[in-house]
């Protein structure tokens, strides 16, 4: 019975904390993401950072354009799983380095 109660207590959630189903759900949500960002052709070579957390998700990092960073939104926002999309991907070159295009999903 104790070994009981000690694994409920391992597999409890709070809002700053993740259930392991639930880092394992957000981590291939976050493969799944970066997987289709490397295979499509005209985002390959940019540094887009994909984080996870029950199944928000935010994208970081540098594009070269607005195309690009629509196209990596999109891809985030289709992504089975995915609860809703924070965009803080800066455009390369956009003056004051600030995150362009829609904040979030």
């Amino acid at each position: 019975m104790g070994a009981m109660l000690a694994l409920g207590v391992g597999c409890a959630t709070s809002p700053t904390r993740e259930t392991t189903g639930q880092y394992f759900h957000d981590a291939a949500i976050t493969s799944k993401i970066k997987a289709h960002i490397l295979e499509d052709r005209s985002l390959e070579g940019f540094q887009i950072k994909v984080d996870t957390y029950r199944g928000h998700v935010l994208l970081s990092g540098f594009v070269s354009s607005e195309r690009q960073l629509r196209e990596a939104l999109h891809i985030a926002r289709t992504t089975p799983g995915v609860v809703s999309v924070r965009n803080a991907l800066v455009i390369k070159g956009a003056s004051g380095g600030t995150a362009a295009g829609p904040a979030s999903e």
